[in-house]
């Protein structure tokens, strides 16, 4: 269980991270965690009051219908119900950012997916293109009905798929396990949005340029390669930090079980 302060911090150093990185703008967005059965959110206007400059105590805390417990009624963003939509259909789900991403809402504003095209972003929302909603009013219930139909259309090809969807016109939507997870994954899709902008600039129709991906790494394949700890093949011969020639067995020599 995380304290209130923490959460709190943690959203303030994060509304922050992602203004700075150009995934977040003034002009909207919010923020919220989920801990246990309470939700802490942003309150409205962050972005056009303060420029995501926050402050910790302006987080609000309510429960998952809405309820506030810390802070007022009147702070809620017209998002909230999005927020708490995807809560309530989806408990693994601990955290949530609503942003505008540029190179993301030129898609969006095209209707278009966006193919998985690096591992990056293979490797947090898997190899499912990123939807698009139908075009839906901001903030209201029909966008997060539509937004939480769209999760649930990826968790049913991919139950271990990241949950990600542009809305037309106007942002993003991404949910994961942490606030940290949730971050990475929305900078991989701003990125792979960018990579796919940049090559049609940079190439256009060229026929050289070979768009396809040849080899698809699964979720599970890029796990097992981070738990691979050997470096060398058993039986090399090598040099240790001593300068003494040593053969490779697997173990390292010099590493004390004793701490």
């Amino acid at each position: 269980m995380v304290d209130v302060k923490n959460i709190r911090k943690s959203i303030c150093q994060m509304a922050k991270h992602l203004y700075d990185k150009n995934i977040a703008d003034s002009s909207g967005g919010n923020i919220s965690v989920r801990d246990g059965n309470l939700i802490y959110i942003t309150q409205r206007r962050s972005g056009e009051v303060y420029q995501w400059l926050i402050e910790e105590d302006s987080i609000l805390v309510t429960d998952i219908c809405g309820n506030p417990v810390i802070g007022s009624v009147e702070n809620i963003t017209r998002e909230a119900t999005t927020h708490y939509y995807i809560y309530q259909n989806f408990s693994d789900i601990k955290a949530i950012i609503h942003c505008h991403p540029l190179y993301m809402m030129v898609f969006g504003a095209a209707h278009m997916e966006i193919p998985a095209v690096s591992e990056c972003t293979r490797d947090h929302l898997g190899d499912q293109p990123i939807t698009c909603t139908p075009e839906v009013e901001p903030g209201s219930e029909n966008q997060a009905i539509e937004v939480v139909k769209e999760f649930k259309k990826r968790r049913a090809i991919d139950p271990e798929a990241g949950l990600i969807v542009n809305i037309p016109y106007h942002g993003v939507f991404i949910a994961g396990r942490d606030l940290n997870s949730t971050f990475i994954a929305i900078e991989a899709a701003e990125n792979a949005a960018k990579i796919i902008i940049y090559r049609k600039l940079m190439f256009h129709d060229d026929p050289r340029a070979d768009f396809s991906i040849h080899q698809k790494l699964s979720r599970g394949y890029l796990e097992k390669l981070e738990e691979q700890k050997q470096y060398c093949k058993i039986g090399q011969e090598y040099s240790d930090a001593f300068g003494k020639k040593r053969i490779y067995d697997g173990k390292c020599p010099y590493i004390s079980k004793k701490f």
